[in-house]
């Protein structure tokens, strides 16, 4: 797949546009309001590259900030963790690629999935973790620090209370949809 015919997703300060997703590269436009950020986090398997389209983008990386401004770049190692950041009074828009592709395209494969079945719905980056996790896909991305562990109790929370949140039954949706999906493409 990779077709630019994905919806606009987001959460938040974030909206994202996927570009091009397949084996090879997983490419979207990124949005981020003011006073929006990620935090501190590293992907594990991927080089993460920004090209700052509009406004000024911080990116903090082994004690070092930077800013980049429009029509410039910046490349992030795989297993380098980061932080990313708009402080300015102006939206930020970048072009942000993964490469090699892991299961980032899984991800937002997920998340587009969420997205048609309730595209206002506050806790679809948590069901995509969740679905992810069930899956055993590999992270999109790894918080850092104290965030860390308030993220792994809370999954655990919610694996831990499956049967009440329902979330389960997405993970069987998912997994259904995927395969005739699959089916209509062969």
């Amino acid at each position: 797949m990779s077709t630019n015919n994905f919806p606009e997703i987001g959460w938040m300060k974030e909206r994202f546009q996927v570009l091009t997703l397949n084996n090879e590269i997983c490419e979207f436009d990124w949005t981020i309001e003011p006073g929006g950020s990620v935090p501190e986090h590293l992907h594990k398997e991927s080089d993460e590259t920004f090209k700052v389209l509009e406004g000024t983008l911080t990116i903090s990386m082994g004690g070092k900030t930077v800013a980049k401004r429009t029509g410039e770049e910046w490349t992030i190692p795989k297993m380098t963790p980061h932080s990313v950041s708009n402080k300015s009074d102006s939206t930020v828009k970048c072009r942000v690629t993964f490469q090699p592709v892991a299961d980032q395209g899984k991800f937002f494969q997920i998340l587009f999935f969420l997205h048609g079945l309730n595209p206002k719905d506050k806790s679809a980056l948590f069901k995509a973790m969740y679905i992810s996790d069930r899956l055993n896909y590999r992270e999109f991305s790894t918080v850092q620090g104290g965030l860390k562990i308030l993220m792994r109790g809370m999954m655990g929370l919610i694996h831990f209370f499956t049967f009440l949140t329902g979330w389960d039954k997405l993970v069987k949706k998912y997994v259904q949809a995927e395969l005739k999906h699959s089916v209509v493409e062969a």
